[in-house]
């Protein structure tokens, strides 16, 4: 089972007790060099910190008043983690800072890069689209998310870029599953996660997410109501399209 990072403290300690491991964060420097990212090999595993800079608002067009991206990423976390979506355990140090439990395995570039296209699972991106939908994330790029080779799984990491206006971008692995997989964009899902997220009361979704921009707030509650009765990836495609 996998441990719960739950006191702030405990996880510092570890952090300060560990091993600092090399991390690779070529990929995208433009955004990803500007902040603090650094990996260690703790007691209960790895755990990866992350802070985010004054520019990395500056450049996303973010007023971190509004909700810093640590912020954001972590509320991402308790709403994946309340509808029941596996993501990797997360916890808010601070204001600007994150720690979240390391998975080994690669992202979508490292692996198509190394190994071959991914393979996906329809039900998997659709549980994947309908929350990317519900959080407005606007950068679900090829290494903002894990794939799993051996269940052909994605896993969603990194969605600081949440809660934002939608900018018209596509989240990677839907433009892949419309493009590879046409006889399945129409395909009929029952979806546990629907379910939960059509459950969810508006005390509960601004309790888990506690936005202080009322514009922000209301597009939620409206992103919410708009997956009602959808039940295909082309569906969660068209709301895309629309904006």
């Amino acid at each position: 089972m996998m441990p719960r990072l739950r006191d702030k403290n405990q996880v510092r300690q570890w952090i300060e007790k560990g091993k600092k491991l090399p991390l690779a964060t070529q990929n995208y420097p433009s955004r990803g060099q500007t902040a603090i990212q650094e990996l260690y090999q703790t007691k209960i595993g790895k755990l990866f910190l992350k802070k985010v800079s004054q520019r990395n608002h500056q450049e996303c067009q973010i007023d971190p008043k509004s909700g810093t991206l640590a912020e954001r990423e972590y509320w991402a976390f308790c709403l994946a983690s309340f509808l029941q979506l596996k993501v990797p355990e997360l916890i808010l140090l601070d204001s600007l800072t994150t720690v979240q439990i390391w998975f080994d395995l690669p992202d979508g570039r490292q692996y198509t890069t190394a190994q071959k296209p991914l393979e996906l699972q329809g039900d998997n991106v659709f549980n994947c689209a309908l929350f990317d939908w519900l959080t407005a994330q606007v950068d679900r790029h090829d290494a903002n998310y894990l794939y799993d080779f051996v269940k052909q799984e994605i896993i969603l990491i990194d969605s600081g870029h949440a809660f934002l206006k939608y900018n018209g971008s596509l989240p990677d692995y839907l433009r892949i599953f419309e493009a590879a997989y046409i006889h399945e964009l129409h395909r009929k899902r029952a979806s546990t996660l629907l379910d939960r997220i059509n459950k969810c009361s508006r005390d509960q979704l601004e309790k888990l997410v506690p936005l202080w921009n009322v514009e922000e707030k209301n597009a939620l509650l409206d992103r919410q109501q708009q997956l009602k009765n959808r039940d295909t990836i082309a569906d969660i495609i068209q709301l895309y399209r629309k904006g």
